[in-house]
């Protein structure tokens, strides 16, 4: 039998630097919260539609299943479990199956814990997809939609039943890492799919999103700390 390679038998026990930076990218994007009701012509006007209509809510929190398909391999990769975020924390991204772990974004860095152990810590002030990233993601929590343009050729289409994103990286750092992202929903984001720029394709599906109670209990504003 073939021996796997070692990148690939790695993304089955480890966390890889791109993954969680996908995933973070995917926790900014869900920002994105209620959708417009009107079709925009171009991605000026879908940005302008978006962003007349955001009612964020201060704090957001659901579950969330992600299907990952890695390029050689027939068998996709299948974890879920709950985030939350919070506009004057950020995201907490919490893995339940089939193994426990948590993400935490916030404007200075993305960090991955696992057993209660930090796995690694990717700095904003070192890394500067991480700083673009986390850059996005507190402009869509503060309803600054029209943003992803700065990042992203934007393309898509909201009505009343939904609406749909096509995004492109501008970003060299982001290109890197992405080839484009999909996403898909009404007065929240519910799916959001991303192209790996090594042929990899994360779908993320989002459900149970509620915003009460309305402010951080004392163990979830523990969890930013």
């Amino acid at each position: 039998m073939r021996a796997m390679p070692a990148t690939r038998t790695a993304a089955r026990t480890a966390p890889l630097r791109a993954t969680p930076r996908a995933i973070a990218l995917a926790a900014a994007l869900l920002a994105l919260g209620s959708a417009p009701g009107a079709l925009a012509a171009d991605p000026a006007a879908l940005a302008a539609a978006i962003g007349g209509r955001l009612a964020q809510p201060a704090v957001l929190r659901g579950r969330f299943e992600q299907t990952k398909q890695v390029a050689g391999f027939s068998r996709p990769l299948r974890s879920s479990g709950d985030f939350l975020v919070a506009r004057d924390h950020g995201v907490l991204w919490r893995t339940r199956e089939p193994f426990a772990g948590e993400l935490r974004l916030t404007r200075e860095a993305i960090v991955a814990t696992q057993a209660g152990e930090t796995a690694f810590r990717l700095s904003a002030d070192e890394e500067p997809t991480v700083r673009v990233i986390n850059g996005l993601m507190f402009s869509l929590l503060n309803g600054e939609v029209d943003r992803l343009a700065e990042h992203f050729t934007v393309d898509g289409q909201a009505g009343d039943a939904g609406w749909e994103l096509a995004l492109t990286p501008r970003q060299p750092g982001l290109a890197k890492l992405l080839s484009g992202v999909d996403l898909q929903g009404d007065r929240h984001v519910r799916r959001i799919v991303l192209d790996e720029a090594n042929g990899d394709r994360t779908e993320i599906v989002f459900s149970d999103q509620r915003d009460t109670p309305p402010a951080l209990t004392a163990e979830e504003a523990a969890g930013f700390e």
